[in-house]
């Protein structure tokens, strides 16, 4: 999987490292070769000179061929991890939300940073494993070269070897996948306990089960790595074992079969020597080169996964053509409706079938208990969840008509659970006017614009909306959306928001629709809309039944 994953995602000149690194492994073979030749000059009393000569040419060729590869090889990593991070990435933000949320979080951040990680780690110790292996079968062909009888002995040890290996391999791959779901798991239950720390905190038999569930996975991952790893460690022992078994056959094994000559034997011997090196490095690359391939089947698996999870919608036409339809009349909702389901596709919640209609500059709120659906409507109508049945009309054309990336430009959102940048992404404000922004909502004094971003964001939730606020403002689109914005407010700025706020969006010519349960200012809207069960149980003026509250001229937010 991991040479299949690099063989992909390489856009080197292949060719060209596997040339050096053929030089490299001749090279390194002919260290002994002449490091023999010299041994049987130097008993003969012959001078060897020359042979200096050549032994510093193929050590200078070994080190500048063997840097090369190092450095190219690592570079391709590198590039490679780059790539698959950058394409992992640009899949998620083009993914859909729904699939998107049923992922899950701990899966993507495993592939992106443990598993790249851990192909990184890798790529020095794989290289020099490969340079090994061809060093390996150049000295192998010089010891043919000394001896048949002796090239086949050693062929014998290592093909025993190798059999052995690969025959317990696969149970040893199976054992560190094992390994890497757990930990996985392990990292999903850690975000539970980072997101829901507060509740943990308030309650000790909550606290108490999910470390208990922490623990268990903790050991489970242990218990199969380190099953993995005794393996390969007997693994390792085997091969030294067999090494010191291919010295001693062609020491004791190798003279009664031949008639070679005894310094013939010393040269076999001390190839065998040297080639034990290399082969001590492929066995200890083992380990590594199966966390690896481990890690490239989750990345793979995880590629998959998000390309399943591509959006199914498409720009039809520009964005920027969509937003210059800022002079729509009507955005009308009919028979929509989508399902919540499990894992087996069974239906756990319905929303719909809603039939509503949102004309230009109306402000509309929507009101409901918990779990009515308001939040869903709201993610159905700015085209985050795509309806299973029914369909969306932008003045009398279908959605699909201009595409689902392209109308959702029309739409500015602060949802329950928006996630507050640090930095203006997508915008290009000037730094006096969000400062100013951030001294009509009194928060000048927690947290300024600087240098594109913003520099403190340890604010309350209140804060934290408010400055959420001056992002959705900034963003200038023709409707605003707000789920619950100002439950998290002091009375003051609840007041500011609706009388103020709102009141100059709609003056703006801004559309907004509203999920709150604020009824003290449902004067403030054009219409109540009441949603419960999933779907719209009431239609009424905003007016009607309602006492209207005070109205307090105070700050004035341009808008």
């Amino acid at each position: 999987m991991l040479l299949d994953l690099l063989t992909t995602e390489s856009n080197l000149s292949l060719g060209r490292v596997a040339v050096f690194a053929v030089i490299a492994g001749l090279s390194d073979a002919l260290i002994i070769v002449v490091i023999n030749h010299a041994a049987e000059a130097s008993s003969r009393g012959e001078p060897q000179f020359l042979l200096l000569f050549f032994f510093l040419v193929v050590l200078g060729t070994y080190v500048f061929t063997q840097r090369y590869i190092l450095r190219r090889s690592t570079s391709l990593i590198e590039n490679t991890i780059r790539r698959i991070r950058i394409r992992l990435t640009d899949k998620i933000r083009k993914a859909d939300l729904l699939p998107l949320e049923k992922l899950g979080r701990s899966d993507i951040y495993a592939g992106i940073n443990r598993d790249t990680v851990a192909i990184s780690q890798a790529t020095a110790p794989l290289i020099i494993a490969c340079q090994s292996a061809l060093m390996v079968f150049f000295t192998i062909f010089y010891i043919g070269y000394l001896s048949l009888q002796a090239l086949l002995l050693t062929l014998g040890v290592i093909a025993l070897g190798v059999f052995v290996h690969f025959r317990r391999l696969r149970g040893i791959m199976d054992r560190l996948r094992t390994a890497s779901a757990r930990e996985t798991q392990f990292f999903e239950a850690l975000t539970h306990l980072l997101d829901g720390f507060k509740e943990v905190k308030l309650s000790r038999a909550r606290s108490r089960d999910l470390f208990l569930h922490l623990q268990n996975i903790a050991i489970s991952a242990a218990e199969f790595k380190t099953e993995a790893n005794i393996n390969l460690a007997d693994q390792y022992l085997f091969s030294q074992a067999s090494l010191s078994v291919l010295v001693a056959v062609v020491v004791f094994v190798l003279p009664v079969l031949s008639t070679t000559e005894s310094s013939r034997i010393i040269a076999i011997t001390a190839a065998v020597q040297f080639v034990s090196g290399p082969l001590q490095s492929l066995v200890a690359a083992i380990p590594t080169f199966s966390n690896a391939n481990v890690a490239a089947a989750n990345i793979t698996h995880l590629e998959h996964a998000l390309e399943e999870l591509k959006s199914r919608a498409e720009d039809k036409l520009q964005a920027v053509e969509l937003r210059e339809r800022e002079r729509f009349r009507r955005i009308h909702c009919d028979n929509v409706t989508m399902h919540y389901t499990d894992a087996h596709g069974e239906h756990l919640f319905t929303v719909g079938p809603l039939r509503m209609s949102l004309k230009k500059g109306e402000t509309i709120f929507i009101i409901g208990g918990n779990g009515s659906g308001k939040s869903t409507f709201l993610k159905l109508l700015t085209g985050l969840y795509y309806p299973v049945s029914g369909a969306i009309f932008l003045d009398g054309i279908d959605i699909e008509t201009y595409g689902y990336p392209a109308y959702r430009e029309l739409f500015s959102a602060i949802f329950s659970d928006y996630h507050l940048f640090d930095r203006l992404y997508g915008l290009r404000a000037d730094e006096a006017r969000v400062n100013e922004l951030l001294r009509l909502m009194q928060l000048e004094d927690k947290t300024l614009y600087v240098d594109g971003r913003f520099e403190n964001q340890d604010l309350s939730s209140g804060q934290r909306k408010r400055l959420a606020l001056i992002v959705s403002l900034l963003e200038d689109k023709p409707i605003y959306v707000f789920d619950e914005w100002a439950a998290d407010q002091d009375p003051s700025f609840r007041r500011y928001f609706y009388e103020e706020i709102l009141t100059n969006l709609k003056k703006s010519g801004k559309t907004v629709i509203a999920a709150t349960h604020d009824d003290r200012y449902f004067h403030v809207a054009d219409r109540v809309l009441k949603m419960d069960m999933g779907r719209f149980v009431s239609l009424g003026n905003a007016r009607s039944g309602q006492l209207p509250g005070p109205r307090r001229r105070g700050r004035t937010l341009p808008v």
